[in-house]
């Protein structure tokens, strides 16, 4: 019994990861974006210092400005553990007054805000523009959750810093994007161009960032974004491959119920890989939440979906749960009593049902 119950609250967990906001990943042979970012740990540190090189020893940093914290907090923690390497040697060098923005505090938290580990982490050397930067973010994101990307300002204000001059910037900008929930980047889809955009695909140091520039991509009108996402929407849907998802929701945003039908003809193929078929539930899902005009065409979709491959169920029951719908409730009654389907599935289905779940 105590076995059962750990299993099923590990599922349960999964289920939660399901039904929160997504955000945009690389693809598995890609180095992925990062779960907390560059502003999360500024905003979150516990000590915030502004460092040069040590006057006894040009390899170590010494606290120059304290932006956060006192010196009491700085006697009570680690000494800093960075060694200065030779760019940042030449670039003090050249200027005694450059200073590298460092903090102290969690290194990764829960979902619930709990910190497990604490310890220095170096963010940039500074800059006028990143100077500026941090001292636009610290009182804006005042009340900003580490690691949450849900709040609108946050998009507005790391769209800002798209494509901006200072690479470090526009990197952070894509990170934040990438991370934040599609109803709110889907506004901001204006702010850059097309040649801007292409840019990520052409550099093949940028892989990380690719799943944010397609996302970017599909939210452009020009004849040219179009053009594109049409042809790699076909490729991606026939081939399959890295970034299925982003493809696939950048399709209906440039098409509509025509992508939405197209998608839905390759879910029904039982000689689709499972991977492929999961990864457009997935773009339908998201679709379906920010453009509930569709909602409509993908149930009927779902439907169909549910009575060729039950594996279909955990993702499609966590769209209708989150969409406020039932119809296809019957299908999941009849999915989650079947013998064969697995303790999974059978599990998140009776939670979206709202069935009471055994531990025996």
């Amino acid at each position: 019994m105590l076995l059962m119950t750990r299993k099923l609250l590990v599922i349960l967990a999964c289920f939660v990861g399901l039904t929160a906001p997504r955000a945009l990943h690389a693809c598995a042979v890609c180095v992925e974006l990062p779960e907390a970012s560059i502003a999360d740990h500024i905003l979150s540190a516990e000590v915030i210092v502004l460092a040069g090189a040590a006057p006894d020893n040009p390899f170590r940093f010494s606290v120059q400005k304290i932006l956060r914290g006192t010196e009491g907090q700085l006697e009570t923690i680690p000494e800093i553990p960075f060694l200065i390497d030779s760019v940042t040697r030449r670039a003090f060098h050249s200027d005694p007054t450059k200073t590298v923005l460092l903090t102290y505090g969690a290194i990764y938290k829960d979902s619930t805000g709990r910190s497990f580990s604490r310890g220095w982490k170096r963010i940039f050397t500074m800059n006028p523009e990143r100077i500026e930067f941090v001292e636009r973010l610290r009182p804006l994101g005042v009340h900003w959750i580490f690691g949450a990307t849900d709040t609108p300002d946050r998009v507005s204000f790391f769209a800002e810093y798209l494509w901006h001059p200072d690479h470090v910037l526009h990197n952070i900008a894509m990170i934040e994007i990438g991370r934040a929930p599609y109803d709110l980047v889907r506004p901001i889809g204006d702010r850059v161009s097309t040649r801007r955009i292409m840019e990520e695909f052409n550099n093949l140091n940028r892989f990380r960032y690719v799943p944010v520039a397609i996302r970017l991509l599909g939210l452009q009108t020009d004849p040219q974004a179009v053009s594109i996402v049409r042809s790699r929407f076909a490729k991606t849907l026939k081939a399959g491959g890295p970034n299925t998802f982003e493809w696939a929701l950048a399709g209906i945003e440039t098409d509509g119920a025509s992508a939405i039908r197209a998608i839905g003809r390759v879910i029904q193929d039982s000689e689709t890989k499972l991977e492929h078929r999961q990864s457009l539930i997935r773009a339908l899902s998201e679709a379906g939440t920010v453009q509930p005009k569709h909602r409509d065409e993908i149930l009927g979709i779902f439907s169909e979906a549910l009575g060729k491959d039950p594996r279909l169920a955990i993702r499609i029951a966590v769209a209708a749960r989150n969409w406020g719908q039932t119809g296809l409730h019957p299908l999941f009654e009849a999915i989650a009593a079947k013998d064969e389907t697995d303790p999974a599935t059978q599990f998140v289905l009776n939670l979206v049902l709202g069935s009471q779940v055994r531990f025996d």
